[in-house]
C-alpha cells in the first residue's frame, strides 16, 4: 500500500519516530511540514482513512497531542516502509524537483514522455520552465527546446554539481541512515547497498573516522560517478588536490576494486575527482608540508581569537582545553581544505543562524582575527561550523554533576555532537551525564550499550532502551522530552523576567519602516540613559553582519559590543508587519540592550527568544493584548512556563 501524496508520509514518520514522547503537538508538525495546523489536522483525517486496512488509527490526546493508537512491533515496521516508498510530490516545489531530475536523467526528453511520467499538464510544465531554466542557469546550464524535445547542455562537471547540490537532500532526517527513494532512482543503475558496503568497509580496514554525514557524503559522489559512466557521461576536466602518500595508494585500491564490482573504467579526471571529494570530507589526508610551523600558528591564532572574545564580550572560554584542541584541529582541517581550494556547506548553516545566533555573533565578530593570521577567508558556511565549537564551550561554563547515564548519536560531525551535548549537559546539568558521542554506524556495532537511555538526532526504531529523539532545527522543544527522565534544574531563568518594564513595551498600530521603530525604541533608551550615545551605530553596525530576524517573525536588534549601562529589553508589537530584510517580514521586536557584566548570561535570554519562534501561544497571547501591562504578564507567564 502507498500513501496518497508525500506530506502524509513525512507526517507518519513524524509520528513514528517519537519514540520516547508517544505525543507530538500539531504546531510541530505544522512547523515541520511548512504548513498551517489546519492543514495538518486535515492531513491526519485523510492518513487515518488511509491506515484504515492496516488497524492502526491516529488519536488526539487533548492538550499533549498526536499519537498512533494501536501499534505494535510488525505494525510499526510496515508502517516505516509506507514512509519510504516513492509518493506523489505534494508542492510545486517538489514538482519542480522531480521535473529537473527528469530532465537530467533521461537527456533529451519529449515533452509528452515528461508530462505522461509526471502526471502534469503541458500548461503546467510551462509554467514550472521560467524557475527550472533560473535554477539550471545558476549551474551554468542552459534547457534547450529541440521540436518536442527538451535537453539540459552545458558541462558534466556541472550537471553532477546541480544533480548532489540540488536533488540531494542533505537535510533529510533519514540522510544519513539510509537511501531514500529520491536516492535509489537517481542511482537506479548500480547497487547503492552493495557500495555503501564497499565504502565503509574500506573506511574500517584503514581506521579513517569519519562523521556519518561525510561518509554519505562519498558515497554519494562515488555513486553519482559510477551512475554517469553506466549512462555514457565521463568528465572532462576536474578538481584535483595533493594527499598523503599512504592515502592515496589505499584510495587507488579502492578505484581498482569499484571498477572491478561495477564493471565500469575511470578515467584521469574522475579518479582526480574522487580524490578531490574524499580530502574535503577527510581533510585529514591532504598533504601538509610543514605541518608544525602550520600547527604552531593555528594554536597562536586561537589564542587570540579567544583573547578577543574575553575582550569584547567578557566571556573567559581561554582555559577551556577541549575547546582549543577542537578548534585547533578543525582550523588545521580547514586550511587543508582551502589548500585544496574546495568549500564545505553547512547543510545546518540555516539552522545555527535562527537557533544559535548569540554564539554566531561572538564567533563572527572575533573570525577576523583568524582570518588576518591564518590568511584564510571565512564565509557563513564556515563560520557556523566554529560557531559550534564556541557555542559548546559558553554551554561548558556551569558547573555540573551528573546521575542517570545516555550515549548522544549524531550523524553530522562531532562539533555539532559536541554543541548538543553541552547544551544538554548544561540544562540538565545535576541529573544527566552524557557517557559519550557515537555515530549511527558505531550505534549499529552495539557500541551504545549500558547506558539508561538514548539521545538520538537520528532516528532509531529499534533501540532496546527509551529513545530521545532530538532535532537540532527545533532542539529548545525537543529537549523538553527528557522531563519524562529528569528533573530540572533550580530555574536559572529568572533574571529574564527583571529585563522586561512596562514602560518599554510598545504597541504599535501605525505603519513604520525598519529604521523608524529601531530609532524610536533607541531614543527611549537613550533618553532613560540605559544605553549611550554610540548605541544606535552599533546597532547599524550589527544588522550589517547578518540579519537579526530569526524566524517566527521575530527580530533581535542588539549592538555590536559595548554600549549600554545597564540590561533592559524594549519590546514591541506591530500591527502592520515591518519588512526586515530581503526575506522576513517581523511583527515582534525584541531590542536588546545587555551590560558587559551580564554578556555570559544573555545566551539564556537568547534561547528563551529563539523558542518563542515555534511557541504558537506566544503569538496569540501577545496578540490579544491591549496594553503593555497585559504584554508584560504574558511575557513573565511564558518565561515561567518555557524554563
Amino acid at each position: 500500500m502507498k500513501l496518497s501524496y508525500k506530506r502524509l508520509g513525512n507526517i507518519l514518520e513524524l509520528l513514528l519516530n517519537k519514540s520516547a514522547n508517544r505525543y507530538v503537538s500539531a504546531s510541530f508538525l505544522a512547523q515541520k511540514c511548512n504548513v498551517s495546523t489546519r492543514t495538518i489536522r486535515s492531513d491526519i483525517r485523510e492518513l487515518n482513512k488511509e491506515l484504515s486496512d492496516e488497524h492502526v488509527e491516529i488519536k488526539n490526546k487533548r492538550g499533549e497531542g498526536f499519537y498512533l493508537d494501536k501499534l505494535d512491533e510488525q505494525a510499526r515496521q510496515k508502517l516505516l516502509t509506507m514512509t519510504q516508498s516513492a509518493l506523489p510530490a505534494s508542492s510545486s516545489g517538489e514538482r519542480i524537483r522531480e521535473i529537473e531530475q527528469f530532465l537530467l536523467l533521461n537527456n533529451p526528453v519529449r515533452l509528452d514522455d515528461l508530462t505522461e511520467k509526471l502526471f502534469i499538464s503541458d500548461n503546467t510544465f510551462f509554467t514550472y520552465l521560467v524557475t527550472i531554466k533560473k535554477e539550471f542557469g545558476e549551474f551554468e546550464l542552459r534547457v534547450i527546446k529541440n521540436g518536442d524535445d527538451y535537453a539540459i547542455a552545458g558541462t558534466e562537471a556541472n550537471k553532477r554539481n546541480f544533480i548532489i547540490t540540488k536533488l540531494i537532500n542533505k537535510k533529510s532526517n533519514n540522510y544519513i541512515v539510509d537511501f531514500t527513494e529520491q536516492e535509489k532512482t537517481i542511482f537506479a543503475n548500480i547497487d547503492l547497498e552493495l557500495l555503501k558496503q564497499i565504502i565503509h568497509g574500506f573506511l574500517r580496514h584503514y581506521n579513517y573516522r569519519l562523521s556519518d554525514i561525510n561518509t554519505k557524503n562519498i558515497i554519494l559522489h562515488v555513486g553519482l560517478t559510477i551512475s554517469r559512466i553506466k549512462m555514457g557521461y565521463h568528465l572532462e576536466n576536474s578538481n584535483s588536490v595533493k594527499i598523503k602518500p599512504a592515502v592515496f595508494a589505499n584510495l587507488n585500491k579502492l578505484m581498482r576494486k569499484l571498477e572491478n564490482e561495477f564493471a565500469v573504467k575511470l578515467n584521469e579526471q574522475e579518479l582526480n575527482d574522487l580524490v578531490y571529494h574524499f580530502a574535503l570530507n577527510y581533510p585529514e589526508c591532504v598533504s601538509d608540508h610543514d605541518q608544525v610551523s602550520s600547527k604552531e600558528k593555528i594554536r597562536t591564532a586561537v589564542t587570540f581569537f579567544l583573547r578577543n572574545i574575553k575582550k569584547e564580550f567578557a566571556i573567559d572560554l581561554l582555559n577551556d582545553s577541549e575547546l582549543r584542541i577542537n578548534l585547533t584541529q578543525h582550523l588545521e582541517n580547514l586550511v587543508k581544505i582551502k589548500t585544496a581550494n574546495g568549500n564545505r556547506k553547512n547543510p545546518l548553516l540555516n539552522v545555527i543562524l535562527s537557533t544559535f545566533p548569540y554564539a554566531y555573533e561572538i564567533t563572527a565578530y572575533s573570525a577576523p582575527i583568524l582570518e588576518h593570521m591564518l590568511h584564510l577567508e571565512l564565509n557563513d558556511d564556515e563560520l557556523s561550523f566554529i560557531t559550534l565549537h564556541v557555542g559548546a564551550s559558553i554551554e561548558r561554563q556551569n558547573n555540573r554533576s551528573y546521575q542517570k547515564n545516555a550515549a548522544l548519536i549524531c550523524g553530522t560531525g562531532m562539533s555539532t555532537a559536541a554543541l548538543v551535548r553541552a547544551k544538554l549537559q548544561t540544562q540538565f546539568a545535576s541529573f544527566l551525564n552524557i557517557t559519550g558521542t557515537y555515530t549511527y554506524d558505531e550505534y549499529l556495532e552495539g557500541k551504545t550499550a549500558g547506558n539508561d537511555f538514548l539521545i538520538s538526532m537520528v532516528p532509531l526504531s529499534n533501540a532496546h532502551v527509551p529513545v530521545i529523539q532530538i532535532d537540532l532545527a527545533n532542539l529548545n522543544n525537543d529537549i523538553l522530552q527528557l522531563s519524562e527522565y529528569l528533573k530540572s534544574l533550580n530555574n536559572p531563568y529568572r533574571a529574564i523576567d527583571k529585563l522586561f518594564d512596562e514602560e518599554n513595551i510598545y504597541l504599535i498600530k501605525q505603519k513604520m519602516t525598519k529604521q523608524q521603530l529601531l530609532d524610536m525604541l533607541i531614543k527611549n533608551f537613550e533618553r532613560k540613559k540605559i544605553v549611550n550615545q554610540d548605541f544606535m551605530a552599533k546597532v547599524d553596525e550589527r544588522e550589517k553582519m547578518y540579519s537579526t530576524a530569526v524566524g517566527g517573525k521575530i527580530a533581535i536588534p542588539h549592538s555590536l559590543g559595548y554600549a549600554t549601562n545597564q540590561s533592559k529589553v524594549s519590546f514591541a508589537r506591530l500591527d502592520q508587519p515591518i519588512k526586515w530584510d530581503d526575506k522576513s517580514e517581523v511583527k515582534y521586536v525584541f531590542l536588546l540592550a545587555i551590560a558587559r557584566q551580564d554578556y555570559l548570561s544573555v545566551q539564556k535570554l537568547f534561547d528563551f527568544i529563539v523558542d518563542l519562534q515555534t511557541n504558537t501561544s506566544f503569538r496569540k497571547i501577545i496578540d490579544k493584548s491591549h496594553s503593555p501591562k497585559e504584554v508584560k504578564a504574558a511575557i513573565s507567564m511564558l518565561i515561567k512556563s518555557s524554563y
